[in-house]
């Protein structure tokens, strides 16, 4: 395995407290927490242990001798500019831009595509060190107003604010405690809906993003411009529900306000839909009542996902996955609930990401096809295709498209692509993909390297594994290079190319390999490939990953020792459960935000939301499949394991951050003290040399919202760690 070139002294690990009193009976099994304690975030003995595993990982950055040239290299190569696809409200268009290396990306408006851009919000004027960032926002249907949602330190609470768009005049407008929330106007431009939780009782003060309760009794509202938060309307709670989640927008024709109601993070929901027509006096009237909105409820059971793609009058069209594992569009009249129809039907093996109304009778169709992307125009009502649009093989990662307009803008990025915007007219004969705008990364010659993609056997040789291979052109199967090997496998999200500045440093300037497993549990092959890697069917994703490390192995890209895998949240389990089942096939492991104790997920914040993933300990079958894989619950001696292949785990540094309020930081520092006591501190020269390390960022969260700085700063300290634990050296 990867050892730690060059530091010839043995680490001093920090001695952590165990308390072996915590002993928790799941089902008759007895369960030690020795570490339960590490679940405060404000004791002072956790506070310490923070300080002192920072201290010895900076001890050991500090002799990561490329980490200070990835770091100029990788600040050289961003300093470029980006664009987000613009948006047009009323007779104003709207678009972020970063000029390369601002903390935050900045909203513009203009009045119009030629015209002269103006700043509208630069949220780097919000704070000091760039870490407040804008997470939502929307603007009035007249171009008057900007609702805009606000992030400080990655937390997922916002506090949304109110701006007149006119003479940039922030006004007093403070809405407090929001969470999950969308932001959608009436089309008057009195007022938007949004969502919240209650405020904590008892004036309890709060740094939201540290505190660890669960997140219950999510509620939905409309806030009038001009009033103070205690005076919105409260549309819609369901008490008897406290995990549920609403969000809701209003339909272009204004008419109707479509509600969607989420339990977790399972792709299922409810829809729910008010006549805004009916309220004679409008919600101001409304506001004299005490009652909730009375929606109708038009999709009241968990059994798919339906999204609205457009509605005329009262005939709706949806995308959805009601029996279409893999996604069709379909439509009902609201009035005649049990009578649907098919548009178009599900494909054969194709996966429906995502669909627009645009052009007035059109539709823009985003499908994946082996995990890259397929644009179709199609008739709104009739469902035939009109167009296919031509793109490469990349990613489409937004489209800014209304149905009341027919110029539509598409963000499109791959491995070898920094970031395109295209502007399509769907008016004319043949739609071209043109380029509106291009982001160019000065030194980057995207000749030097190819893109390769692969099918790999799953364990059992019943399924195919795709992943994707990113390297020089040209180079020698021998074994020899660097790879960086990537996965996630959860939620149905699906991990489709895009261009990474520091990923493309370590292929030009350490020879690297770097690769994306697209494993089963995520969305690439549509709902049954989620559903082949989650519940009891967890163990297929790590599997997969780890036939997809052999290969990597097997087709000479690279050997075991010269081998790191990475991933983020749930791909944060990944790797702790690869690096606990295959200790022996990794030379390194960058584990990031990783959700790391499965019996106690579901306690802290919104942990709960997992059950429809993984499974929830308090029952017995859920529970037997999490103790199997649990990283905080398997580590093991692997020279005790098989005492004639003696091995130890891959050099290993967990990353979390203190406001990571989706996967809370109790995750990584509890499996941190359990793996340095198991592996190092209990034992008097223990065979375990290569470092097990924690990375504890401040003012930062689960991932978004963070400045650039800090992602640069993650990113050569990772791959400057990997580098050093993998023997690389730098190329000029």
């Amino acid at each position: 395995m990867g050892s730690l070139t060059g530091i010839d002294e043995s680490l001093q690990y920090p001695v952590a407290r165990r308390d072996e009193s915590i002993v928790d009976d799941y089902h008759g099994f007895k369960i030690p927490d020795p570490y339960r304690w590490l679940e405060d975030p404000d004791a002072e003995e956790v506070k310490d242990f923070v300080q002192k595993q920072a201290e010895l990982t900076d001890s050991v950055l500090n002799k990561c001798d490329v980490r200070d040239r990835l770091r100029e290299k990788i600040t050289k190569l961003s300093d470029s500019p980006r664009y987000d696809a613009p948006f047009k409200r009323g007779n104003k268009y709207f678009y972020f831009h970063n000029t390369g290396l601002q903390p935050q990306s900045v909203l513009y408006v203009q009045d119009s595509l030629d015209a002269e851009a103006k700043v509208l919000l630069d949220p780097n004027t919000l704070s000091e060190d760039g870490t407040v960032a804008i997470t939502t926002v929307s603007v009035s249907e007249d171009a008057k107003y900007l609702a805009y949602a606000l992030s400080n330190s990655g937390s997922d609470w916002v506090t949304i604010k109110l701006m007149r768009i006119e003479d940039h005049i922030v006004e007093a407008d403070t809405l407090s405690w929001a969470k999950f929330t969308s932001i959608t106007w009436t089309h008057d431009s009195k007022g938007f809906f949004y969502s919240r939780y209650p405020a904590p009782k008892d004036g309890k003060a709060v740094d939201a993003g540290i505190e660890t309760d669960s997140s219950l009794y999510h509620e939905f509202y409309y806030h009038f411009l001009g009033t103070e938060q205690s005076e919105d309307i409260l549309c819609w709670k369901d008490p008897e529900h406290p995990k549920y989640t609403f969000s809701g927008h209003v339909t272009e024709d204004r008419q109707y306000l479509v509600m969607y109601i989420r339990e977790n993070f399972d792709q299922v929901n409810k829809v729910y839909y008010y006549d805004l027509s009916a309220l004679p006096e409008g919600l101001e009237g409304f506001r004299k009542s005490n009652g909730l909105l009375p929606f109708v409820k038009l999709i009241d059971r968990f059994d798919a996902q339906y999204e609205v793609v457009a509605n005329d009058d009262s005939v709706f069209t949806f995308r959805t996955s009601k029996d279409a594992p893999k996604y069709k569009i379909v439509r009902v009249d609201i009035r005649e609930p049990n009578n649907w129809s098919e548009v178009v039907p599900e494909a054969e093996r194709d996966v429906l990401e995502s669909a627009s109304a645009a052009n007035f009778n059109q539709m823009i169709l985003s499908y994946l096809s082996d995990v890259k992307y397929v644009l179709q125009i199609r008739d709104l009502k009739t469902g035939s295709l009109l167009h296919q649009l031509p793109i490469e093989i990349g990613s489409v990662n937004a489209k800014s498209v209304r149905r009341d307009n027919s110029m539509v803008f598409i963000s499109f990025t791959s491995f070898l692509t920094p970031g395109i915007i295209y502007q399509c007219n769907l008016k004319t004969e043949t739609p071209e993909m043109k380029i509106f705008r291009e982001t160019s990364v000065p030194g980057f010659d995207r000749s030097e390297f190819h893109v390769h993609q692969v099918f790999v056997p799953s364990k059992d040789g019943s399924t195919k594994i795709p992943m994707f291979i990113v390297a020089k052109k040209n180079i020698k199967l021998d074994g020899s290079h660097p790879c960086l090997l990537y996965g996630y496998g959860g939620f149905n999200a699906s991990i489709t190319p895009s261009f990474s500045v520091s990923r493309t440093v370590l292929m030009r300037h350490l020879g690297a390999v770097f690769c994306i497993a697209n494993i089963r549990g995520g969305g690439e092959y549509g709902e049954e490939w989620h559903k082949d890697g989650a519940l009891a069917k967890k163990q297929n994703c790590f599997d997969d990953f780890i036939s997809a490390s052999e290969y990597l192995i097997s087709a000479g890209y690279t050997q075991s020792r010269k081998l790191c895998i990475e991933g983020e949240s749930n791909g944060g389990l990944l790797i702790g459960a690869c690096i606990n089942q295959r200790p022996d096939l990794f030379g390194c492991a960058l584990a990031h935000v990783g959700v790391m104790d499965m019996l106690r997920l579901h306690k802290f914040t919104i942990g709960h939301a997992g059950f429809s993933e993984y499974g929830c300990p308090e029952k017995k079958e859920e529970f037997d499949w999490l103790i199997k894989y649990s990283p905080l619950h398997n580590v093991r001696r692997p020279w005790e394991q098989d005492p004639d292949k003696p091995s130890q785990y891959p050099s290993t540094l967990l990353l979390t951050a203190d406001h990571d309020d989706r996967v809370v930081p109790l995750h990584s520092l509890k499996l941190l003290a359990t793996m340095q006591y198991v592996l190092c501190t209990s034992l008097e020269n223990s065979p375990q040399t290569n470092p097990i390390l924690g990375r504890i960022e401040c003012k930062a969260g689960h991932g978004a919202g963070r400045p650039t700085q800090k992602m640069i700063d993650e990113a050569a300290d990772c791959y400057g760690f990997m580098a050093k634990m993998l023997g690389a050296s730098w190329i000029e």
